[in-house]
Parts: C-alpha cells; sequence; structure tokens
C-alpha cells in the first residue's frame, strides 16, 4: 500500500508505523485501524457501524462506543489533535468521525538525505594587519559587552528576588487519581487521560501549586494550607457523572460538585473541572497569609 502523508506525519498502511519526521511513533493496534480507516476516505464521513466492522474485524465488540471513543482519544492524543479545533480528526456527533486534513500519496519515497555540506569561511592571515586590527577590536567590544552584560544580569537577579519575597504564595493543591467506578475496566483510560489533563491544566493556572497524592508517613498531613481533591467517575444513562470533592487544610469539606457529561464530550469536561477546581484554590487563603 501507499505511504500516505498528512500534517508532519506520515504512515506507512503496509507495516502499520507512524512517522514523525524521522522517529517512528508508539501507537496502539485499534487507534491505527481508526486512523487507515480514516485515511482511506479523506473528507469522507466513516459511520460508526463502519468502524466497528474494521476496526474490530465485525466481532461483537460489547463496550464498542465507549472502546471507539477510547480509541479515537488515544489517535488525538498520539497526533496532538483536538476535537474542538481538529487539525485531523473530525467527530460527527452520534455518527462518526471524518478525517480532515490534507492526505497526499507518497509512492515509492526514498529516505532523505542525511548530512550537509558548510560553506567554506574565510580567514586572512593571522599576521596580516586586518587580522591584528580587528583582534583589538574585537578584544575592546568584548570586554564593554561582558561588563554590560554582568550589570543587566544583576539588575534583573534584584528584580527577581524582590518579585518573588512580595508576591502571594499559590495554594497547594493535593490531587488523588481520578477513581473509575463503574465497573468497567476499559474505562480505566478514560479515568487515567482526565487526570493527566486536569493536572495539566492546573500546572498552567496562577496561584495552584498542583501536586499528585503519593504515600506520607504515618500521622503527617497534608502540606500547610493545602487542599486535598478527591473524585469519582460513574456511569449515567446518557453519558458519566464526574463528582470532585474538595477538603481543606483542616478537613473541612468544601461540599461535592457534580459534572455531568455524554460520553462524546468527555475528552472536553477537563476545561470545568480545572476551572472549578481553580477558582475554589483562589477563595482558599494562601499559606503564611493571616486569615
Amino acid at each position: 500500500m501507499t505511504r500516505l502523508a498528512f500534517g508532519d506525519f506520515e504512515l506507512d498502511p503496509s507495516t502499520g508505523e507512524l512517522w514523525k519526521g524521522e522517529d517512528c511513533v508508539r501507537i496502539q493496534e485499534q487507534p491505527l485501524k481508526l486512523l487507515v480507516c480514516l485515511l482511506e476516505r479523506p473528507g469522507q464521513l466513516v459511520g460508526r457501524e463502519d468502524l466497528q466492522k474494521r476496526v474490530w474485524a465485525g466481532d461483537i465488540h460489547v463496550g464498542f462506543e465507549d472502546g471507539l471513543n477510547a480509541a479515537a482519544w488515544r489517535l488525538r492524543q498520539v497526533l496532538g489533535d483536538s476535537a474542538d479545533r481538529p487539525r485531523f480528526i473530525e467527530t460527527v456527533p452520534r455518527k462518526g468521525y471524518r478525517f480532515v486534513g490534507k492526505v497526499i500519496p507518497l509512492p515509492g519515497k526514498t529516505p532523505p538525505p542525511s548530512g550537509s555540506f558548510p560553506m567554506p569561511v574565510y580567514q586572512p592571515p593571522s599576521n596580516s594587519s586586518v587580522y591584528q586590527a580587528a583582534r583589538a577590536t574585537w578584544r575592546w567590544n568584548a570586554g564593554r559587552f561582558w561588563l554590560a552584560g554582568a550589570l543587566v544580569l544583576g539588575l534583573l537577579g534584584a528584580g527577581v528576588a524582590a518579585w518573588s519575597a512580595l508576591r502571594p504564595k499559590p495554594v497547594p493543591l493535593v490531587a488523588a487519581p481520578l477513581l473509575n467506578v463503574t465497573g468497567d475496566p476499559a474505562l480505566d483510560y478514560f479515568a487515567s487521560a482526565l487526570s493527566r489533563q486536569v493536572i495539566q491544566d492546573l500546572a498552567a493556572a496562577p496561584g495552584v501549586e498542583i501536586r499528585t497524592a503519593e504515600p506520607r508517613p504515618a500521622g503527617a498531613g497534608p502540606p500547610p494550607g493545602a487542599l486535598t481533591l478527591t473524585w469519582t467517575m460513574a456511569r449515567e444513562a446518557q453519558g458519566y457523572r464526574v463528582t470532585a470533592s474538595l477538603m481543606d487544610a483542616q478537613g473541612r469539606g468544601r461540599g461535592d460538585r457534580v459534572f455531568l457529561v455524554s460520553s462524546e464530550h468527555l475528552h472536553q469536561v477537563h476545561r470545568d473541572i480545572s476551572a472549578y477546581l481553580a477558582d475554589q484554590a483562589a477563595q482558599e487563603p494562601r499559606p503564611g497569609a493571616s486569615r
């Protein structure tokens, strides 16, 4: 089969190898099959039933809906794609998926040549007057450059130290892994991926110092002023229910916040959860601040 190029990637359907530049990208079997199906019909809607027959080879798959959503989610992670602004994989709700990127066949492509040939650099003889004058000028300019650089670095260091001392300290937020209570082991991937995405969101949020829950010595409590997050994912009739429970450093609960989401939009709920947690952290007194 012809090798296919899209974006920064190349796929060899005959070997199942996905390449990004000179790196071979690891991809699991079902996301790979899904990618091949979509690349065969770029720009066209591929229905969920067709994908079931191709990705699962026509077998009766009890968790097909969740499995297909999981395969699409994994594929987007491999490609660095987004369901909200897709570059490659577009979701058509309740119908299927469409490949929206440009696909270029590469019949008989050979590996790109390696190595380069630098241009020659002219250097005058070391005893020439041009060389001596240039060397003296360079030494004078270099001395002034290093002096100015030292002064700038000193001022920057003083400014950073003053800013660090005056800015409010972030609130520690200790997040336990999202617990899958659906009873379906196939959804452990969703729980793990959602945990990672929320932690990644909060790592970029101002005023929050995100930490993952780790075993602590007996009798050791959470960090001073920390919020503690425990959360679960359960199945609902129309999708899933994610319940987040927060507790402050004094052991007082903040109540439970429930997020209801359909299976097709589970990949988007991390924004709502992250925004809620960041807002709760903003209301918490900063460590070391007077109440």
